[in-house]
């Protein structure tokens, strides 16, 4: 980027930033869950819905999505019942060519969203314990905007800070900031409504300029960034959670993790101690149908406009079936996906099986509803069996425990 081109886009910023909307006072009402979901994003959603509800959650949820196009009715429709609603952001916006990747949508879900206060998640971000006293966080309480970190500092052009305002130097050296991880946000609108509005901005804008001039092309290109950036561009005062994350590895057969196949956040309520909330499957999507199926047909929402027009049929090999992925071995030999010994990790949160539950949840899915098939729900229910003793057995939405 020219010095011209910093100082043109430094001008567009700040008028950005001086007709931003005021927060409409009334517009909101209480506490709430928002996941992104939609198109393949829904069956990876529907673990993260299924665990929000076993471990007794009572905040009502909003599963938002790009259009009714990307809409699995009978899911939306089992889900009401459960305090879980489908909305679209198609309903509030006309023109919706400017958002090639989904996750643009994450700041309209939160600002659309009928809450005040929003717990986000991403379709592959689940909590691990109830998440309700999330709220009642001091941190958050303080200053109703709590971020977690990612694995890395952040890679932003050393002109952003002057592009957003919040440096009169143009520098050549990148600020030495942490990089934040956006599967799961605390956001209270009424506090931060501005530094909403404005990373939607950046994310309308994203593909084609802002994720670019937020990380140069480093790792996490895409949302992410514009959450704190806005934040700092509007001098707000938020929380970055003080627990580095903790990486989940493959049970490598000893009980201890190798590689990394998600994330553990830590709860912002303890400040000394990491105690996980959060488990952010982004290698290993925990959607049953991406490990236990064979072959499948890909939701046809997912698929491109050409795709659509020819009638194509794309399909894809789930882990069971793959042999050169990590979990094969384990999905065919009735072996733990995580690791069972290393510390702050999934299988070692008190007295809980969190895997065991994950798992119970996949099965309601496979054996039970919209996204159910015979045959998933034999191989689930095979390997419940084998891996953990215990199958759960769903039958007509109510649950029945086999030994």
């Amino acid at each position: 980027m020219t010095i011209p081109e910093a100082m043109f886009m430094r001008k567009s910023h700040a008028s950005v930033v001086q007709s931003l909307p005021t927060y409409p006072a009334g517009a909101f009402a209480g506490r709430g869950i928002v996941v992104l979901a939609g198109g393949k994003y829904s069956e990876i959603a529907a673990t993260t819905l299924g665990m929000i509800r076993l471990l007794g959650s009572r905040l009502p949820v909003e599963v938002w999505m790009l259009d009714r196009i990307e809409k699995k009715e009978a899911w939306c429709e089992e889900l009401s019942p459960q305090g879980i609603i489908c909305r679209f952001v198609s309903d509030y916006l006309s023109d919706m060519s400017a958002f090639s990747h989904h996750y643009q949508l994450k700041p309209l879900a939160i600002m659309f969203s009928s809450f005040v206060e929003v717990l986000y998640l991403d379709a592959d971000s689940m909590p691990v314990i109830n998440p309700d006293a999330v709220f009642d966080a001091p941190a958050y309480l303080d200053t109703g905007a709590v971020l977690w970190p990612d694995y890395w500092a952040a890679t932003e052009s050393p002109l952003t800070p002057y592009i957003i305002g919040r440096s009169v130097t143009k520098s050549t050296t990148v600020p030495h900031i942490q990089t934040v991880e956006a599967g799961q946000m605390l956001w209270n609108k009424e506090k931060h409504w501005k530094s909403l509005c404005l990373s939607a901005y950046y994310n309308y804008f994203g593909p084609t300029y802002f994720y670019t001039l937020f990380t140069q092309g480093g790792p996490g290109w895409g949302d992410k960034d514009t959450f704190p950036t806005a934040l700092r561009a509007l001098r707000a005062n938020w929380t970055m959670v003080p627990h580095h994350l903790e990486p989940q590895g493959y049970n490598d057969g000893t009980g201890h993790g190798s590689g990394a196949m998600a994330m553990m956040q830590a709860d912002p309520a303890d400040e000394e101690k990491f105690r996980p909330l959060f488990l952010h499957s982004n290698f290993i999507k925990l959607s049953v149908r991406r490990l236990m199926c064979a072959e499948c047909v890909e939701d046809p929402s997912s698929l491109s406009a050409e795709q659509r027009l020819t009638g194509e049929m794309v399909t894809f090999k789930g882990m069971i079936a793959n042999h050169s992925n990590p979990v094969w071995e384990h999905l065919n030999a009735g072996k733990r996906i995580f690791a069972t010994k290393d510390r702050d990790g999934l299988n070692n949160i008190g007295s809980l099986d969190t895997e065991k539950d994950i798992w119970r949840v996949m099965e309601r899915v496979a054996c039970v509803g919209a996204f159910s098939e015979e045959t998933i729900c034999r191989r689930t229910r095979r390997y419940l069996d084998k891996t953990f003793g215990v199958v759960t057995r769903w039958e007509g939405g109510s649950e029945r425990m086999c030994s």
